[in-house]
Order: C-alpha cells, then sequence, then structure tokens
C-alpha cells in the first residue's frame, strides 16, 4: 500500500459529470450482459461516446427497436433517489422483485443507485476512471447475482454497498502502490476529534485528524469512514462489513482507542 491521501470533500465537478457517465454506463452495462466486455474497453468507448454524442444518439434513435436500447433511452429522463424510509425500502424491494423476474427491470435500479455507488467508490480511489471501472463491475455483478439476493429488512442499497466495499478491497489488494484516499469534510474532523477527546489542548483540529489517519491501515480507516464520516449505523456497517452488529461496535471503539493514545503521545 503505498499511503493514504486525505483529500477535502468537493466533489461537484465529478457530480455534474455523474449523468452523463451514469447513461453511457448503463448502455455497456447491457452490452457487457450480452458480450462479455471487458471493462477497459468499455472505458476507451465510452469516452468515444462522450465526444461524439450527438452522432451517437442519431445512432440509438435508428436502432430502437433493440430492448436495452429502449431501457437506455428511458434512463435520459429520468432521475436518481436515495430509499432511506420503510416504504420506501418496500418500494425498492418490488423494483428487485421486477428485476429478479426479468433482467430488462434492472434499468430502475441502477438509475436510482449509480450515483451513489460511483461517489462512495470515488471517495476511497479518487480516480476518475479507475472509479467508473470499480463501479461498472459492481452493477454486473449486482445484476448477475440478482436473483440471490433475499428480502431481510435491509435495505437493497446496503446489498450494492457490500459488493462495492469488496470490489474496493479486491482492487487495493492487487493495486498496493495505489494510495487509499480519505474525503473529509470540516464536520467530519469535529466529530472524530471529538471522539478522540485528547484533552484541553490547544492544536489545529485537522492538522492533527489527517496525521491520525496516516497511521491507520485500509481496514481500519474503513470502519471511521462507514462511521464518522457517512453516519452510518453498527448494524449497516456489520451487514456491510459481513461482521454483527456488536463486532463492528468493538472494533470501531478498539481503533479510536488506538487513535486516542497516538494522539496523546504526539501532544506530550
Amino acid at each position: 500500500m503505498a499511503g493514504t491521501t486525505i483529500l477535502s470533500l468537493n466533489h461537484q465537478a465529478m457530480e455534474n459529470q455523474l449523468e452523463n457517465r451514469r447513461i453511457i454506463s448503463f448502455y455497456f452495462l447491457y452490452l457487457k450482459w450480452e458480450l462479455f466486455f471487458p471493462p477497459r474497453l468499455e472505458n476507451l468507448l465510452t469516452w468515444i461516446v462522450l465526444v461524439y454524442r450527438p452522432l451517437f444518439l442519431e445512432i440509438t434513435l435508428l436502432i430502437n427497436k433493440i430492448s436495452f436500447l429502449r431501457l437506455f433511452q428511458i434512463l435520459w429522463a429520468t432521475s436518481s433517489q436515495f430509499h432511506k424510509t420503510e416504504d420506501e425500502i418496500r418500494a425498492e424491494y418490488q423494483l428487485v422483485a421486477n428485476a429478479q423476474q426479468n433482467p430488462k427491470f434492472f434499468a430502475p435500479i441502477y438509475e436510482r443507485y449509480y450515483d451513489s455507488i460511483f461517489i462512495f467508490v470515488d471517495r476511497r480511489i479518487d480516480e476518475e476512471d479507475v472509479t467508473a471501472e470499480i463501479t461498472s463491475l459492481v452493477f454486473y455483478k449486482c445484476l448477475k447475482n440478482i436473483k440471490k439476493f433475499q428480502f431481510t429488512g435491509v435495505p437493497f442499497s446496503a446489498w450494492l454497498f457490500r459488493i462495492a466495499i469488496n470490489e474496493i478491497n479486491l482492487f487495493f489488494r492487487s493495486q498496493k502502490n495505489h494510495p487509499r484516499a480519505v474525503s473529509l469534510k470540516q464536520n467530519h474532523v469535529e466529530d472524530l476529534f471529538f471522539e478522540i477527546n485528547p484533552g484541553h489542548v490547544e492544536v489545529d483540529k485537522s492538522q492533527l485528524v489527517v496525521k491520525l489517519l496516516e497511521t491507520l491501515d485500509p481496514e481500519e480507516l474503513q470502519f471511521l469512514e462507514l462511521r464518522f464520516f457517512e453516519g452510518r449505523s453498527f448494524k449497516e456497517m456489520g451487514f456491510l462489513l459481513e461482521l454483527t452488529e456488536v463486532n463492528a461496535k468493538i472494533k470501531t471503539y478498539r481503533i479510536l482507542k488506538k487513535l486516542k493514545k497516538v494522539a496523546e503521545s504526539q501532544l506530550q
């Protein structure tokens, strides 16, 4: 592992490009489903489509009798949402049930979660092409294995994020020299500093938190990201990391205890 890169959280420019990426990536997801396109070829074709988008749209209109292209066009006019309430989870379950019956109904799931998965991955990778490739793999594996999903009260989105975490971990295992990014907002610094509580000392909180995060390995970083930077419950963390809720809580507070000791030693 090459180390940790701490980023200020400013994804506005990237988010402005997500609509094009989401639509085009969905198009290639269905091509991959039928033709097994390799991910790097997909990135090249995505660039070509972005550059020649007007021509691409004309071609799409000419061959719109193909089912996945009709779905592709439908995506152009829809907006993404993120489910949190029980009613929304039940509605989400119906979308999943439809997709389990027929892959052509996967489009609403893809549209709903592409942006959130892309941003989740990018905050840890900080390289747009790699992020796009991993996001594509997440949805391909979701589509491939969606019939295995069983509703147990946990949002379907949590299953998607679990796939994303596994793909991120696989990437870093295979690319040991790629730096692990951590994206921070000021409130993340404040929350983590409060939890560490190094005592009543005058210190630059941001500088201290960055130094402390750089002492952690990627697995330890993952716990703090999920809990303090993304506000997830210990129950959800347990599901995402394939742990019990109790173990997720225990490991998180062990990491905080470790950081507190490091902070105290640095401030002496």
